[in-house]
């Protein structure tokens, strides 16, 4: 059974704002639980805190259509995979075997 807090945090739909002024790139969810935000430029290494609290190591470019996110620390890795899909976008979170993807949709 699930605890009553992380069914409230499964169900938030975060509002994603992806923003570009010249060559850096904005990224920002906001939900009701926690907003994170990272500024970057392609290509270019990054430090970044994720929303789990975690110091990282981050580079985004562009592959094959995909915006890929690779996240580096302490011997781990992370690669977050972005892709717009009928009208939607996709974004896939991989680490190692494991898989999780979720669907963003565009407010009306």
């Amino acid at each position: 059974m699930k605890e009553p807090l992380l069914t409230f945090a499964c169900s938030a739909k975060p509002n994603l704002i992806i923003t570009r002024d010249k060559e850096t790139i904005s990224a920002e969810a906001k939900s009701t639980l926690k907003t994170h935000k990272i500024k970057f430029k392609l290509n270019e290494e990054f430090d970044e805190k994720t929303p789990g609290g975690h110091q990282v190591k981050s580079k985004v470019f562009l592959r094959d259509g995909k915006l890929i996110q690779e996240q580096r620390w302490v011997g781990k890795s992370t690669t977050l995979e972005r892709v717009i899909e009928n009208g939607k976008l996709e974004v896939k979170c991989i680490m190692g075997e494991v898989v999780a993807i979720r669907i963003y949709e565009k407010e009306a």
